[in-house]
């Protein structure tokens, strides 16, 4: 993020504050490291708990249920849209979208031939609505990661127990390990 103190000079050598930057550098800062979203306004932490709550439900109703639920996602990418609203207006709202369609685009096409649920493509644009635009991209790849991860290690622990390769990958648990991990590299 770009920070100005008071008493150093401008950049410019005009002498302007060049406030389009700050502006800018702001629209990157949606909870992309959780020292940056710890700092971050409080609009930015609610929606990091927002998303981590629902990324915890999730888990626990797609291990049960082998489902997750619309009643879990739906209100979180809306209060996830709505708190960027209220905290940076329309250009936060646009990054949170794009961030939101960056995870989940990809998912799409896995969830058209039956690979995925539709649940896996709303929670993952949840955790790409609140990493925003380049935060989603450390989302989604180590989302991806983290399946890849899971599914060895079924499939080794059906190995070695003697029984068929799983026939169903909690893919919550991937993308709540992928997210988590994001904001902390990210």
């Amino acid at each position: 993020m770009v920070r100005e103190a008071p008493h150093r000079k401008a950049p410019d050598p005009r002498g302007r504050r060049l406030l389009h930057l700050r502006r800018e550098a702001l629209l990157h800062f949606p909870l992309t490291g959780l020292s940056d979203a710890l700092r971050a306004p409080w609009p930015f932490k609610v929606a990091l708990l927002v998303t981590l709550a629902a990324l915890a439900v999730s888990v626990v109703t797609d291990l049960r249920e082998r489902r997750i639920p619309n009643a879990v996602t739906l209100p979180a990418l809306v209060v996830v849209f709505g708190l960027f609203g209220v905290s940076g207006g329309w250009p936060l709202v646009w990054n949170a979208l794009l961030g939101g369609a960056v995870c989940a685009v990809p998912l799409l096409f896995a969830a058209l031939p039956g690979w995925i649920g539709m649940g896996d493509v709303k929670l993952i644009a949840v955790s790409g609505a609140a990493a925003g635009w380049p935060g989603a991209l450390y989302v989604l790849v180590l989302v991806a990661l983290a399946g890849g991860i899971q599914a060895i290690l079924q499939w080794i622990w059906a190995v070695l127990r003697g029984r068929e390769r799983p026939r169903y990958v909690p893919y919550a648990c991937s993308i709540a390990a992928g997210t988590v991990a994001a904001f902390l590299v990210g």
